[in-house]
């Protein structure tokens, strides 16, 4: 694969120094088979823990079972099941990792719309696949310090871990849905988050009723202790959605 792009110095066994405790997590999703396999082995050459994905479908399961915290995203916008910008939309309300778009779309009008959802980087096909590595390294390392937990009230709440543990330290068990939900509203600090917006963030079907984000909030509620009567945490703006209220620790 040739390259179209800058290309970046690649330092080798950079992604182990990048993460303390672990090596980086990258999921790749691509679906041509033969450019899936060169770029994960490129990858996995320089200590990065890779999960590959061919369609949106693919890459959502992954997410969901994950053995560890993926660190970034090399997403081809090209998916056979999904457009690719409408995708990176609904990543960007449930998680806050980087994303790197692969593509063979080199138009302006793309770019713009992918830096407006927040990507983080825009590699045009072909490239070679040092640039990719050059890319995601340099995004893993501007991201290493980025907080993942946050604490409110006693509790704590890790979206890279997926994890919700309670005022006593004992870690509550949330749906799917349920966390999807809490790291849209967690995300968005404070600010009122929409029933479209939340619907997006569990990939609901396009034709759901906004009735099932009031049936996961009312859950969520529940496992946080918050009163539906009188909820502090997570908070209803008639006509419009969700806020959560929970001040920081």
């Amino acid at each position: 694969m040739e390259s179209h792009n800058r290309r970046l110095p690649i330092r080798r066994g950079l992604a182990k120094s990048i993460m303390a405790e672990r090596n980086p997590s990258v999921l790749l999703v691509e679906d041509e088979p033969f450019v899936q396999t060169l770029l994960a082995a490129y990858l996995e050459k320089e200590g990065v823990a890779v999960t590959v994905a061919s369609t949106a479908a693919e890459m959502r399961a992954a997410l969901r079972s994950a053995a560890q915290p993926i660190d970034a995203i090399a997403l081809d916008l090209g998916l056979p099941d999904e457009e690719g910008l409408a995708l990176v939309r609904q990543l960007r309300t449930r998680l806050d990792v980087p994303i790197c778009i692969t593509t063979q779309d080199d138009s302006e009008a793309s770019r713009s719309v992918a830096a407006q959802l927040g990507v983080d980087d825009y590699l045009v096909k072909p490239f070679h696949p040092r640039q990719l590595i050059a890319s995601l390294m340099a995004l893993l390392g501007r991201d290493s310090d980025r907080q993942t937990t946050i604490r409110f009230e006693g509790w704590s709440f890790d979206s890279a871990a997926r994890a919700l543990v309670d005022v006593h330290g004992h870690p509550v068990a949330l749906t799917p849905s349920e966390f999807d939900v809490l790291s849209a509203l967690v995300a968005a600090k404070g600010r009122t988050v929409s029933r479209a917006h939340l619907l997006d963030a569990i990939a609901s079907d396009s034709g759901a009723s906004s009735r099932v984000v009031d049936v996961i909030v009312s859950g969520l509620r529940r496992k946080l202790g918050d009163p539906a009567r009188a909820p502090r945490l997570v908070v209803t703006v008639p006509g419009v959605g969700y806020r959560f209220c929970a001040s920081s620790e």
